[in-house]
C-alpha cells in the first residue's frame, strides 16, 4: 500500500463542519435548560411522602417507668458514678420500680470507698432514683439519688428471714448403710467449755484439722457455753449454756471445709445401729499421741478422750508437740455468721464512703490526747474497744466526727431484721445480742477504716 495514499473516508471524518457543531452544540443547550426546570409532583404522592415522615415520638409522664429499660440502667449507673467520686463500684444490680412507679427506680450496687485501703471487701447499698422524662422525646433524667438504703424494692430478701416464728427443719437422719459406710472423729470431754472464745476457736480449730487430716467426718456439739464474760448486765455474770454456735459461726462455710455432723443426731444414730457391736470403734486417751500413728485405721469412729485435769485436757493440745508438723489449724474454716456481717455491712454503709478507726483499750486522764494524737482533725471516725464511753465520745466531738457501736442499736433492736432471724433459728425464742457479738461486730467494723489507730495502754 502506498503510504501517500490516503485513506477511504479520512478526510471527511477529520474535518469538521458547521452545521455539525451548531447541532451539538443546540442539544447540549437544551439538556442543561431540561436539568434546571422544577419537577412537578401530584398531590397524591406528595401526601404518602408526607405519611412517611416519622412521627415526633409522645409519652405519658403519669404511666409506669420501664426500669428495666436498658438505656434507663446505664443511665442509672453513670449517674450513680458520678454523684459518689471516692465509691469504687464493683457490680450494680438491674433496676426495679420504685414508688411512686411513673417517677422512680430502684437499684442495688456493692462497693468500697477508697482503693488503698487494705481490706478489699465490698459493702451493699440500695438507693432510689427519681427519674422525670421529656413528655415529647420521652428522654430519661435522673433528678436525684435517695439516701442510704432508700431503694428497698432492690434488695435481695435475706434467706430464711421471712419466718420468725418456725425453727429451721432438722438435717435427714442417715440410713443404716450410709451411717455404716461413714468414717467419724469424736471428741468427748475436755476442759474447753465455758472458756473464752479464743480458747474455745483454737480448740475447734485444731478438731477440724485433724477431722480434715484423717478425712473423717467430725462429731461435734453445734451448741456452746458462753464464758462468763459475755454475761450480759444483770445476770449475775455466769456461763450460758445452749448457745447455737450459728449465732457466731457461719455452718455452711464450715460444712463446706470439713464435713460436720450434729453431736446428738450422731449419737442417736449410734444407739440404732453401732452399739450391737456391729462397727468398730477405737478409742484415743492420750492426746499426745499424734494422728499419723492411727491414720490408716479402718475403725468406723475414732473417739479422743479428754481427762479432767486442766490444761492437758484442752483440745487444742492434740495439734501440739508431734503432730503440729501435719496438724494446722484451719483459720480459714471459721467465718462469723452472715447475721453478724449483715450489721457490719450495715454500719459501714451508713460510715460512708469513707471513715478512719480506732480501737481503744485503755483509760487515764489524758485518753483523748492519746487518741487524737493519732487522727486527723475533721475526719469520720469510728470508735471501738472497751474503752469507750459516753464522756470520751463527747470530748472527741470537739475536733472529730465520732461513731460508736450504741449509735447503731437498731439494727439488733427488736423490730430489726438480725432479731427476726435469730428468733426462727432459736424456734422462736428471742436472742439476745450479747457481748461477744457486739464484739465481734465492733472489731469488724474497725478493721475496714482506712486509717486505723489503737490505743492499748
Amino acid at each position: 500500500m502506498d503510504p501517500s495514499r490516503p485513506l477511504l473516508g479520512r478526510g471527511s471524518f477529520l474535518s469538521p463542519s458547521v452545521p455539525a457543531a451548531t447541532a451539538l452544540l443546540l442539544l447540549l443547550v437544551l439538556l442543561v435548560t431540561l436539568l434546571r426546570l422544577p419537577i412537578s409532583i401530584s398531590p397524591h404522592a406528595a401526601a404518602t411522602l408526607a405519611d412517611q415522615k416519622p412521627q415526633e415520638q409522645s409519652c405519658d409522664p403519669s404511666s409506669p417507668l420501664d426500669c428495666a429499660d436498658p438505656r434507663l440502667f446505664h443511665l442509672m449507673m453513670r449517674s450513680a458514678i458520678d454523684a459518689f467520686p471516692a465509691v469504687h463500684f464493683a457490680r450494680f444490680g438491674r433496676p426495679v420500680t420504685g414508688d411512686p412507679p411513673s417517677a422512680s427506680c430502684d437499684m442495688a450496687w456493692r462497693a468500697r470507698s477508697d482503693s488503698d485501703s487494705p481490706s478489699k471487701a465490698t459493702t451493699k447499698d440500695y438507693r432510689r432514683f427519681a427519674i422525670a422524662r421529656d413528655p415529647k422525646s420521652c428522654a430519661y433524667s435522673v433528678l436525684s439519688i435517695g439516701e442510704y438504703h432508700s431503694g428497698p424494692n432492690a434488695r435481695k430478701p435475706r434467706r430464711g428471714a421471712t419466718n420468725a416464728t418456725i425453727a429451721p427443719p432438722p438435717p435427714p437422719a442417715l440410713s443404716r448403710s450410709q451411717f455404716a459406710h461413714g468414717s467419724y472423729l469424736a471428741y468427748l470431754g475436755g476442759g474447753d467449755r465455758c472458756k473464752p472464745m479464743p480458747h474455745y476457736l483454737r480448740s475447734l480449730q485444731c478438731a477440724l484439722a485433724e477431722a480434715r487430716y484423717l478425712n473423717r467426718t467430725l462429731v461435734l456439739d453445734l451448741t456452746l457455753c458462753l464464758a462468763a464474760s459475755y454475761a450480759a448486765a444483770g445476770t449475775g455474770g455466769m456461763p450460758e449454756e445452749g448457745k447455737r454456735l450459728a449465732f457466731y459461726i457461719d455452718l455452711d462455710h464450715l460444712h463446706s471445709q470439713v464435713p460436720i455432723i450434729e453431736e446428738s443426731q450422731f449419737w442417736a444414730d449410734w444407739d440404732r445401729w453401732g452399739a450391737q457391736g456391729q462397727l468398730r470403734v477405737r478409742l484415743v486417751e492420750d492426746t499426745r499421741l499424734a494422728p499419723i500413728k492411727f491414720s490408716k485405721a479402718r475403725d468406723t469412729i475414732i473417739i479422743r478422750k479428754f481427762g479432767d485435769v486442766e490444761p492437758g485436757n484442752y483440745w487444742y493440745n492434740v495439734c501440739e508437740g508431734e503432730a503440729k508438723g501435719v496438724l494446722r489449724p484451719m483459720r480459714r474454716a471459721i467465718r462469723w455468721a452472715p447475721s453478724l456481717m449483715h450489721i457490719v455491712d450495715d454500719i459501714i454503709s451508713r460510715l460512708q464512703p469513707d471513715y478512719d478507726s480506732v480501737h481503744i483499750g485503755a483509760s487515764g486522764e489524758d485518753l483523748k490526747r492519746r487518741v487524737e494524737v493519732g487522727l486527723d482533725a475533721g475526719r469520720q471516725v469510728y470508735v471501738a474497744g472497751d474503752g469507750v464511753n459516753s464522756a470520751l465520745v463527747e470530748a472527741l466531738k470537739a475536733k472529730l466526727t465520732v461513731h460508736h457501736l450504741d449509735e447503731f442499736e437498731d439494727l439488733w433492736g427488736t423490730d430489726s431484721k438480725w432479731f427476726l432471724e435469730m428468733k426462727r433459728l432459736n424456734g422462736g425464742v428471742p436472742v439476745e445480742f450479747d457481748r461477744y457479738m457486739r464484739e465481734v461486730v465492733d472489731k469488724e467494723v474497725f478493721f475496714r477504716g482506712k486509717k486505723k489507730a489503737e490505743v492499748l495502754r
